[in-house]
């Protein structure tokens, strides 16, 4: 009996794995860093409500976008640190929008960031 001819391909081939003597050893799971990035979290969570309904403040909004629109970085990061001192806010804006980004004040071995993103142009 013969098999058809594939041209030297067959496509239901597949070379044996090659087995490694050692298998790998992953260390065990430990959960504390997560839980304190995850607690670092929430508080940033809560200077980015304080940050949204600050914003949400007419007045304040329109003093933020005028800076803004100016080109008066200075003025901005004054107004959006005026929010809060618990943490460290940086901005960016351009004329469609303004990235915020909150950090903990801690600056050895930062455990999160919370980067908000807000339209407020075309």
């Amino acid at each position: 009996m013969s098999y058809p001819s594939y041209g030297g391909w067959c496509p239901h081939y597949y070379p044996r794995p090659y087995y490694y003597s050692w298998i790998r050893e992953y260390p065990q799971i430990k959960t504390d860093t997560l839980n304190q990035s995850i607690q670092g979290y929430y508080s940033l969570m809560e200077e980015g409500y304080k940050i949204l309904n600050r914003l949400s403040d007419h007045a304040f909004a329109v003093q933020v976008m005028t800076a803004a629109q100016a080109g008066n970085k200075q003025e901005v990061d004054r107004l959006m640190k005026s929010i809060s001192s618990r943490s460290k806010i940086s901005s960016e804006f351009s004329p469609s929008g303004i990235g915020i980004t909150v950090d903990p004040l801690v600056e050895t071995d930062p455990c999160c960031k919370l980067a908000m993103f807000l339209k407020w142009g075309k």
